[in-house]
């Protein structure tokens, strides 16, 4: 049998812990890799297109304007955010704390995150001393009367 091509696909921790399961209840599958091979060939059979609906005009085209000096869209940096390891995307979290103010930053990653995050980045301390406060603040507990 001739050997194919490797692909890499990348799953969140979450589709993972799904997909294990599923591989537990149906163990005709030997891997995920079978598993994989039979879910990418039925939907390429069953589905002769496949209807996507753009978020913007312009997004996912242009590069972001505190990243104006990587070539990276909107959608790679969520891609980045959402499924590389954290050594892969320490460099990007802190970009974004250095440059975003809150309300752009929790459009991409939340405050459990960066709260995770602050004390492995590379950051000046004037910035990491605002970001901690800000963070301990907007994430304490409501007060109750």
């Amino acid at each position: 049998m001739k050997k194919s091509v490797v692909v890499t696909i990348r799953f969140s921790d979450k589709e993972m812990r799904e997909l294990g399961r599923y591989l537990r209840r149906n163990v005709y599958f030997d891997s995920l890799s079978s598993l994989g091979r039979v879910a990418t060939m039925e939907f390429v059979r069953t589905r002769t297109a496949l209807a996507l609906e753009p978020h913007g005009e312009q997004e996912g085209k242009t590069r972001l304007w505190f990243l104006w000096d990587y070539d990276l869209t909107e959608a790679e940096v969520r891609e980045l955010l959402t499924h590389a390891p954290f050594e892969q995307r320490r460099w990007l979290l802190a970009r974004m704390l250095e440059r975003l103010g809150p309300e752009e930053l929790v459009k991409y990653v939340s405050l459990k995150a960066v709260r995770r995050a602050l004390p492995h980045l590379r950051l000046d301390e004037k910035i990491r001393r605002h970001w901690e406060e800000a963070v301990a603040l907007w994430t304490q507990p409501a007060p109750t009367f």
